[in-house]
């Protein structure tokens, strides 16, 4: 017995989002991703400070660890820097931070 498969594309639906506009939800897009998997206090956060030397204002670094110590290592470094956590989650043994540049 064979399966039929349909190839032909499905229609197109219009959206409310502009084109190339992220959903209102969605996580901004990081434009440097930092992997600090492994790494211990304060190796991450000192990772993060160099990294976010190397953007300019306003873009975001993402940084992902595995030490629970990073979240509130990246919490003090934001009050004592500026820099705008964006967002931060945790899953799986890791943690993930947007962090914004902000000057």
């Amino acid at each position: 017995m064979t399966e039929t498969v349909d190839t032909r594309s499905a229609p197109q639906t219009a959206t409310s989002e502009p084109a190339g506009e992220p959903a209102p939800n969605a996580s901004p897009a990081p434009d440097l991703e930092l992997d600090c998997r492994g790494m211990n206090c304060p190796l991450p956060i000192l990772k993060t400070k160099k990294a976010i030397g190397t953007i300019e204002i306003g873009q975001i670094v993402k940084m992902i660890s595995t030490d629970p110590g990073s979240v509130p290592d990246v919490a003090a470094f934001s009050r004592r820097t500026g820099h705008e956590v964006v967002e931060q989650s945790e899953g799986g043994g890791e943690y993930s931070f947007l962090i914004r540049r902000t000057k």
